[in-house]
């Protein structure tokens, strides 16, 4: 009965942040290309800019069911701190539902992580718990039709383009033997949804002869910033100016 109450509970709310969200999307047929990915038994990697305000995971996650990918298949980091049910009311209501409720419908998987800003906060056990987390991701999405998401920059950005953390190329390495990886843009103060090429950790790798001095997170970002206008590209404004792109056929 407390199942089935949650699903319910689960399917409305995430109806309304649906109808709130309404993303314009643009490149589907790379979401196809995700799409077939996964049914052929391949895993993927979505990784986003971080937007300013709450919807990013309504917008991203509408996107995707509107291209047939999904939700109950596909895991998301989440901060440890925006869902610390401990630290006031906006705090247990994200718990409530991106945690309890959510994860029963539509189904998304969500891994709690310690952002950098917070490890003063956590600092009793912040490394021991970012491992678990980064764990459990790994094998997430390592398991065949799963998809997972992450914002690389780590915390919402204000227009510009923060420089991304580690861990969105260490999560690809991990997992290159499945994964595909994929680039999805939203520029600030719109609707739009932009999904870029997916691509192989192989290609990423081609990606380093052509454009030899960029770290293998900033190569995959660079492909993530070429997707935003050129005035929200901040830390990676002048990478994306110079990066060489393979070409079209190349895959």
């Amino acid at each position: 009965m407390n199942e089935r109450k949650g699903s319910v509970i689960g399917s409305v709310t995430w109806e309304i942040a649906r109808r709130v969200a309404r993303p314009e999307i643009e490149g589907k047929e790379n979401f196809e290309i995700a799409r077939k990915h996964l049914e052929a038994g391949g895993s993927v990697i979505f990784y986003a800019n971080h937007v300013p305000g709450k919807l990013d995971i309504p917008r991203l996650g509408t996107a995707a069911q509107d291209c047939n990918i999904p939700l109950e298949k596909s895991g998301v980091f989440v901060s440890r701190r925006h869902t610390d049910s401990s630290l006031g009311l906006v705090n247990w209501i994200q718990h409530y539902l991106l945690i309890d409720k959510w994860s029963q419908s539509p189904g998304v998987t969500p891994i709690r992580l310690t952002q950098s800003k917070d490890k003063d906060r956590y600092r009793e056990d912040w490394e021991e718990f970012n491992n678990e987390a980064f764990r459990k991701a790994v094998e997430f999405a390592r398991t065949p039709g799963n998809a997972f998401v992450i914002a690389p920059e780590g915390e919402r950005s204000k227009g510009q383009l923060k420089e991304a953390e580690a861990g969105l190329a260490v999560l690809f390495r991990e997992v290159r033997d499945i994964a595909l990886a994929m680039p999805i843009a939203m520029p600030h103060s719109t609707s739009r949804v932009i999904a870029g090429a997916p691509f192989s950790w192989s290609e990423l790798l081609e990606d380093h002869k052509r454009n030899p001095n960029i770290r293998t997170k900033d190569r995959m970002m660079v492909r993530l910033a070429l997707l935003l206008p050129p005035e929200n590209r901040g830390f990676y404004a002048q990478m994306a100016a110079e990066f060489v792109m393979p070409p079209a056929n190349s895959s």
